[in-house]
C-alpha cells in the first residue's frame, strides 16, 4: 500500500482495548476528532512535486513544511448485542502504528469472537506525481495519480490472538510519460500503473497487564504495467502497547525487503533492490484539564528508503502534538 506523510497527519490516542471486547459500548453514534499542529519533511524526486522541484538537477529535493491538521472518526453500532458497526474515517489501531489513511465501512463482531470488517480506502493511492520523473535539466510536468483500495480485516479470528489484514488496490498514473527519451519497449518497462496486493498476519502477545506485542509478518505484491515497476515486498513489524499510569505509548518499529521484477532501463539495466525501515511513536495522556473525554496526543516517526539506484532513495520524518475529544 502507499504510505505517505501527507496521509500520516494525526495522531488520535491509543487504546488497549480487551480482547474480545464489544464493537462499541453500546449502540448508537460514536467517535473522536483531532487537532494537532505538526512538523514534517520528505526527501524523494518522485512525490515532491512543487514547483521549485520542477527541474531535477541530480541534487536532493526536500521538502520541509508546517500543518495545522484536523481529523477523525465517526461510528454507528447498532445490533441487539451491538455487534454491527458502520464506521467513516481513521482507526486507533491504524494510527496508532503510523498507518493512515480515510476510510469508510463495515465490521461485524461474529458468535466465535470474529471481528470481520470491509472498507474501501478512497484517498490511499491518490496524489501528484511527475509525468516522467527522470527528466534531467529541463522542467517536468505533473499529473494525478489515482485509484481505489479494498480492505478486509479478521481481527481475534475464532476468538483466537491471531488477525489478518487483506487489501488490494488499483492505481493509475493519468499521464503517464515515464522514460519519454527512451524509446517505445524501454519506456512501457517504467509504466507505474498496476494491481497492488497486501496482506499482514499478526498476533498479540500479552506481556504483562500493562504491556502488549504485536509481531507482524507482511507480503505485498505490485503488478505493474512496467515490468521493472513491478515488485514483491516482504517484512517484518513489532508495535508495543504500554500504559504507565495515565500515560500511554505505541512504538512501531518495521523493515520491509523490496525486489523489482524487471531491468531497470534507465540505471544500466539493473534490477532495483529496496531496504526499508520505519519508526513511529505515539503517545496520550487522558483527561487533561480534568476533562473526561479530552487528551494530550503526540507522535513522531521516521522512515528510510534504500535503494541500489540512489535516484529512488527517500527519507520522510514528522513530528506533531494536539488534542482530542472522545464523543
Amino acid at each position: 500500500m502507499k504510505q505517505a506523510w501527507p496521509i500520516l497527519t494525526v495522531a488520535l490516542g491509543l487504546v488497549c482495548q480487551p480482547v474480545f471486547a464489544k464493537l462499541g459500548k453500546s449502540n448508537g453514534f460514536s467517535g473522536e476528532v483531532s487537532i494537532s499542529a505538526a512538523y514534517s519533511s520528505n526527501t524523494s524526486n518522485l512525490t515532491n512535486t512543487d514547483s521549485e522541484f520542477k527541474t531535477y538537477r541530480g541534487e536532493d529535493q526536500e521538502d520541509s513544511s508546517g500543518l495545522i491538521l484536523p481529523l477523525g472518526n465517526v461510528q454507528y453500532t447498532f445490533g441487539s448485542r451491538s455487534q454491527h458497526e458502520l464506521f467513516l474515517g481513521t482507526t486507533r489501531s491504524d494510527v496508532a502504528i503510523g498507518t493512515v489513511a480515510l476510510e469508510t465501512g463495515y465490521r461485524h463482531q461474529l458468535y466465535d469472537g470474529t471481528k470481520l470488517s470491509f472498507s474501501v480506502l478512497p484517498t490511499i493511492l491518490k496524489g501528484e506525481v511527475w509525468q516522467d520523473p527522470y527528466l534531467e535539466n529541463q522542467a517536468r510536468k505533473t499529473t494525478d495519480e489515482s485509484g481505489l483500495a479494498y480492505r478486509v480485516q479478521l481481527n481475534n479470528i475464532a476468538g483466537s490472538l491471531f488477525s489478518l489484514d487483506l487489501a488490494y488496490g488499483q492505481k493509475d498514473v493519468d499521464d503517464e510519460d515515464s522514460g519519454s527519451l527512451l524509446t517505445a519497449e524501454e519506456a512501457q518497462k517504467l509504466n507505474r500503473n498496476a494491481d497492488i496486493f497486501y496482506s499482514k498476519a499478526k498476533m498479540m502477545l500479552p506481556i504483562s497487564r500493562t504491556v502488549l506485542l504485536y509481531p507482524a509478518i507482511i507480503y505485498s505484491k505490485q503488478d505493474a504495467d512496467g515490468s521493472a515497476m513491478s515488485n514483491d515486498t516482504l517484512g517484518a513489524e513489532v508495535a508495543s502497547f504500554t500504559s504507565i499510569g495515565n500515560h500511554k505509548f505505541a512504538l512501531t518499529l518495521s523493515y520491509l525487503n523490496i525486489d523489482y521484477d524487471g531491468a531497470n532501463p534507465i540505471y544500466n539495466n539493473q534490477k532495483q533492490k529496496v531496504d526499508q525501515w520505519k519508526f513511529f511513536l505515539a503517545y496520550e495522556y487522558p483527561s487533561i484539564f480534568n476533562i473526561h473525554n479530552l487528551s494530550l496526543v503526540g507522535f513522531a516517526g521516521a522512515t528510510s528508503r534504500d535503494s541500489n539506484m540512489d535516484f529512488y532513495d527517500e527519507e520522510s520524518w514528522i513530528t506533531a502534538v494536539g488534542v482530542n475529544w472522545k464523543f
